[in-house]
């Protein structure tokens, strides 16, 4: 399956994914809606109910007190009174319910005004019509003013039904809608699903296709394991046949190394013994160029047992035991001891970070920042002070270096030839040294599974990054 037929099914799954997840959304802003109509036609029933439960309260309170007026009964009296606490509470109830409505806030304040007035004429009957006669209680009991006051209270209870019924009527017409609406967004979820499911298996079927096709072609590699196993076998043979032979090239390199160490050096040595002998026997009647001439013999021969002797510890990176435990900050600061007078002398700064302990080869890794660190002092100008640091990051796998120094620089052109054999960038009149001490670095670098580069300004200085395996 090719990158383009991967995207196209990638994207079909999630077009899928956030259409459908639209429309869930949009249902569920629907349903939400809805419930938020509902409640709000609830709540309208309940004012309604409370607008009659008032009118109830008042009439209910009448009848006590006319039952009371005929009976003088004052069972009567105390259910009057019970009635009318009852009317201030569902007036309370009523006025919170109704409190975002100024509508219906004004229609309660005057019913309020009008309930107060009939409450008031009753309360006085209830007080004083004993103590009055009967031409005084026809008199004070105002018969036409209160069927009025009665017939307000009536028509105002009618104001405010009508109102809540006009409220009524469209939160129902908005829950309809919202219904209705909720209804068609289910079939599009529906039919978008449908679709959906459709346009997924048309991209899916070529995948599961060569998904069958690869399980065919599984089933013809496992009848061919035994086959690959006897190769296996072959192999893992030629394998130790190979092992072996290292090993005899490995003890012909070391044959190599003890020559390049004894019986190379042997004759390096007879020269600049006869060169000294020379010297000595027939200083006089040498003139100044033939002393010249000598001295470069001389100095030639002591190159050549240098370039000899480092081969020699070339080879011999990582026969210097076994593998331990390196406390690394312990490390750096032996290395600053054993390079004081150096250090001293050019007044260098070395700083590092919190540095771990890795596994690997004391030797070789007190080898690598020794040459690392002298290298840095090495090539500082002499009018700066060299200022040497030693930073530490980590992955999962690996510890990573970088030595960073202040000093000369390195050419673009050559950043891959330094850590080449015998590699020098600089006249030996101007620095000394064999040109082998970074591949010295590269190789113990690589026996421990890691990798070296350098990364250069010329005029600020050189940062040299390393890994070691964990």
């Amino acid at each position: 399956m090719d990158s383009s037929q991967s995207k196209n099914i990638v994207r079909s799954l999630y077009l899928s994914f956030f259409s459908t997840l639209a429309v869930i959304l949009l249902i569920g802003a629907l349903y939400l809606a809805s419930q938020y109509s509902q409640k709000w036609i609830v709540h309208t029933n309940e004012v309604k109910a409370q607008i009659h439960s008032v009118s109830e309260t008042i009439l209910k309170a009448e009848t006590k007190l006319r039952g009371y007026l005929i009976s003088k009964d004052p069972d009567y009296r105390i259910d009057y009174k019970v009635e009318i606490a009852k009317l201030d509470d569902r007036l309370e109830v009523l006025e919170q319910k109704i409190e975002g409505d100024p509508v219906q806030v004004k229609n309660l304040k005057k019913m309020r005004s009008l309930l107060n007035q009939r409450v008031e004429g009753m309360n006085d009957n209830l007080d004083n019509y004993i103590l009055r006669t009967p031409e005084e209680n026809r008199k004070k009991s105002g018969r036409a003013e209160t069927l009025q006051l009665i017939e307000d209270i009536e028509s105002m209870k009618n104001v405010m039904l009508i109102e809540e019924n006009e409220i009524l009527k469209e939160r129902k017409s908005t829950y309809d809608n919202i219904y209705v609406l909720s209804l068609i967004a289910l079939v599009i979820a529906l039919l978008l699903m449908l679709y959906n499911v459709y346009a997924v298996k048309k991209r899916l079927m070529p995948l599961f296709s060569r998904l069958a096709e690869n399980n065919e072609k599984l089933i013809e590699l496992v009848h061919s394991r035994d086959d690959e196993i006897a190769l296996k076998e072959a192999q893992m043979a030629m394998n130790e046949d190979l092992i072996h032979e290292m090993e005899n090239k490995n003890k012909q390199l070391n044959q190599f190394a003890y020559i390049a160490s004894h019986d190379l050096q042997e004759p390096l040595r007879t020269v600049d013994n006869f060169i000294d002998l020379f010297e000595e026997d027939y200083a006089e009647k040498l003139d100044g160029e033939a002393a010249t001439y000598f001295g470069f013999i001389k100095g030639a021969t002591s190159r050549m047992k240098t370039l000899i002797t480092g081969l020699l510890n070339y080879s011999r990176l990582g026969r210097s035991g076994s593998r331990s435990k390196v406390e690394l900050s312990q490390l750096i600061e032996e290395i600053k001891i054993d390079l004081g007078p150096k250090i001293e002398e050019t007044q260098t700064v070395i700083t590092h970070d919190t540095l771990p302990i890795v596994p690997g080869y004391p030797v070789e890794l007190r080898q690598l920042f020794t040459n690392l660190i002298t290298n840095a002092i090495k090539f500082t100008p002499p009018e700066r002070t060299p200022k040497i640091h030693i930073g530490l990051s980590e992955t999962k796998l690996y510890y990573r270096f970088e030595v960073i120094d202040n000093g000369l620089g390195i050419k673009k052109e050559h950043l891959e030839k330094v850590f080449n054999m015998f590699t020098r960038l600089h006249s030996a009149k101007d620095y000394e040294g064999t040109g082998i001490g970074l591949a010295f670095c590269q190789k113990i670098v690589e026996l421990h599974k890691g990798k070296i580069s350098v990364s250069s300004t010329i005029g600020e200085g050189s940062t040299f990054t390393f890994t070691l395996k964990k």
